[in-house]
């Protein structure tokens, strides 16, 4: 049987401490804290959503409609729907730099995503949007919007 080298094994401690400590570095991901819808917008009309409305007021959206969900912290499952339905959507990421929320470019510090998805209105129906918090207190928020 061969012996082992003493100092080949000394590295492996040194790298697991090393390895180990690299996530340490890093800032922690922000919770889940708020998922919201904030505009709707349809071939007729486009609509800002104030926070605490469920249905849309201003008009009657039908055909290509886009909505757009804000989402403050970071969550692991998101989910978009429209009456039962599940959606494809496009996210973008959302970054602190200072004191403004811009769209990441490799600047600041990542705070969130907006969410747009894409659906055909035939009818009034209900916008379902949920997503689960990544980390402590590992919540589940959900946003829902009458669209008329």
């Amino acid at each position: 049987m061969k012996k082992a080298n003493p100092w080949s094994l000394a590295l492996i401690p040194c790298l697991s401490l090393c390895l180990g400590a690299a996530p340490a570095w890093g800032a922690t991901a922000p919770p889940l804290s708020e998922v919201r819808v904030f505009k709707v917008e349809s071939a007729g009309c486009t609509e800002t959503i104030p926070e605490s409305v469920n249905t849309t007021q201003m008009c009657t959206h039908r055909g290509a409609t886009k909505v757009s969900v804000m989402e403050v912290g970071l969550g692991n499952n998101p989910v978009g729907r429209f009456n039962g339905a599940v959606l494809d959507g496009q996210r973008t990421a959302v970054c602190q730099v200072g004191s403004i929320s811009q769209a990441c470019s490799g600047a600041g510090t990542l705070m969130g995503y907006i969410y747009v998805f894409e659906l055909n209105v035939q009818a009034q129906g209900w916008f379902e949007y949920s997503n689960a918090s990544i980390n402590p207190p590992r919540n589940t928020l959900k946003t829902l919007l009458n669209i008329r």
